[in-house]
């Protein structure tokens, strides 16, 4: 009979290492690709997947099939087994053995074997699973996973090689001025935002935040004076206690923005009012207002209706609106 398997003792600590990994909801990589396509052959399987398993679910990096979908929750997921124990997993036919009576999904799966085996961060950390499956049943007597898990010995060296490469891609994403992410750097966290909430179902927030009459300042202080103002609305940006998986950056010019992922209206507009509320504190001199002020526009969008181009346009029409207003101010998109 089916049943849940709890997670391991080490869940903390397996959950920091995948969120280490940076790998969760990215864009195909052919390196894994490369992988799952070699596994498929070699067992002359119907269908072979690489997937991630977070506290919630398991994400598909890699699948050469449909009949697999690119994500299922953690708690009817076959491959939480693996994640449990930590060991390979390999099954003659799902679709009979006495471990999945009962199970939710796998009466609606038209295949019959598996066999997946751990992607081990550490020896003992297991953030994701190399899977097979065939439509026939059975397992054959000379079968050997030795050779599926090296190839999981594998996909763990690329996910070491593209956790280096990221930090060297990180030292071009950011803005050398403010130290804030940059536009590039902004444009890829909104992808990676955008697969992640059409995934989980969270909604999506974005605000655009512009210095108002920025043109004074500079034509004023001058162009070293508008870098002060620009430094220091950086340093105002990066000390407000966001999420982890929330992104502050200059958007160019003297624009900046934010991606609020699982942030509601009401959540985006608590940020905006912070980010003008610290701003009054920092009393940032202004030859025309005194201190420098914001106009923030937000735009929020359910999860199953994003659209990265939209929500941007969204934000920058509530943005102008604001300034219309008078400046100082937040308005919110209404749809």
């Amino acid at each position: 009979m089916w049943h849940v398997p709890p997670p391991p003792a080490n869940e903390p600590q397996r959950l920091a290492a995948l969120d280490a990994c940076g790998i969760m909801d990215t864009p195909r990589d052919e390196r894994f690709d490369r992988l799952t396509r070699l596994a498929k052959r070699l067992y002359d399987a119907d269908v072979s997947f690489m997937g991630f398993i977070d506290d919630e679910q398991q994400w598909m990096k890699s699948v050469t099939s449909n009949l697999i979908g690119p994500f299922i929750g953690r708690r009817q997921s076959v491959c939480q087994l693996i994640i449990s124990t930590g060991a390979p997993l390999v099954v003659g036919d799902i679709q009979t053995d006495e471990r999945f009576s009962g199970h939710p999904v796998v009466p609606m799966i038209p295949l019959h074997f598996y066999a997946g085996v751990p992607l081990m961060a550490t020896p003992d950390l297991a953030i994701g699973s190399l899977c097979i499956m065939r439509e026939k049943a059975g397992i054959e007597p000379d079968f050997d996973i030795e050779p599926l898990q090296s190839l999981a010995a594998i996909a763990i060296d690329e996910l070491e090689l593209r956790s280096l490469n990221r930090d060297l891609t990180r030292m071009t994403r950011v803005d050398a001025l403010t130290g804030l992410t940059n536009r590039r750097g902004f444009d890829e966290a909104l992808e990676r935002a955008e697969v992640r909430c059409r995934r989980t179902g969270e909604v999506l927030s974005v605000l655009m935040i512009d210095i108002d009459f920025f043109k004074v300042l500079n034509d004023s202080f001058g162009h070293q004076g508008g870098d002060v103002a620009l430094r220091a609305m950086g340093a105002l940006m990066s000390d407000l206690v966001l999420r982890k998986d929330d992104t502050i950056a200059r958007y160019g010019g003297e624009e900046f923005a934010a991606i609020l992922t699982g942030s509601d209206a009401d959540g985006a507009l608590r940020v905006a009012e912070r980010v003008r509320l610290a701003l009054s504190k920092a009393a940032i001199p202004h030859p025309k207002t005194g201190s420098l002020t914001v106009s923030i526009g937000i735009s929020t969008r359910p999860g199953s209706s994003i659209d990265r181009e939209q929500i941007i346009a969204e934000a920058d029409g509530a943005l102008y609106e604001a300034k219309r207003r008078g400046r100082n101010a937040v308005v919110r998109h209404q749809p």
